[in-house]
């Protein structure tokens, strides 16, 4: 078994940590891998990839059989279903499992060739509050005919901290100590040096 976690880390925050290390621990995966995403994905606010990357890297090396890939910086953003064909081909052998929180079942079915996707990966999803990920899969015509293809987390109580509180609110405890060290040295997200 593989676990793939993609997102934008931006920045990783203890809740990313916390997310890994009880999936790491309840699935004992043979590789968990960190994808963080390119720096042409569209998103707002996305600070440079070799930034994100590092910081995952402080967050990876306090895990256990954790890696980091910089797949998504290497090639033009063709959505998820690359990513997976690229880490079927390096894991011929082992199912992939892919991790999203219950907020993207809303448009899961909106993700480029989610279909095959859905056929190919598994995905843990992790519930959020007030987001009912069973009733959005049944309601969902769309993806409801791959429920098998869900495993929905419910052991792991959600946490409500989110790398836009850190950046919004200046709320540096919501990152590790080392991510907030590196933060600070690089000035990024407006902080200045500490020093």
């Amino acid at each position: 078994m593989i676990i793939l976690y993609g997102g934008s880390f931006n920045p990783p925050t203890i809740a990313h940590y916390r997310i890994s290390q009880y999936l790491i621990n309840k699935y004992q995966p043979k590789a968990f891998i960190f994808i963080p995403v390119g720096n042409d994905y569209d998103k707002s606010e996305l600070i440079d990839f070799k930034h994100r990357y590092n910081m995952v890297n402080l967050l990876a090396n306090k895990l256990k059989n954790t890696l980091v890939s910089d797949i998504e910086n290497k090639q033009p953003f063709k959505g998820t279903i690359e990513t997976l064909k690229y880490f079927q081909s390096m894991y011929p052998n082992d199912p992939l499992y892919y991790v999203i929180g219950a907020d993207n079942l809303l448009s899961l079915d909106e993700w480029i060739d989610y279909e095959i996707l859905l056929k190919k990966c598994k995905f843990i999803v992790l519930n959020r509050k007030q987001i009912n990920s069973k009733q959005l899969i049944e309601k969902n015509k769309n993806i409801n005919k791959y429920k098998s293809s869900f495993v929905i987390e419910d052991g792991f109580n959600p946490i409500d901290i989110s790398s836009t509180q850190y950046r919004e609110s200046k709320a540096d405890k919501v990152v590790m100590k080392s991510v907030n060290d590196y933060i600070y040295h690089y000035q990024l997200y407006d902080r200045g040096d500490k020093e």
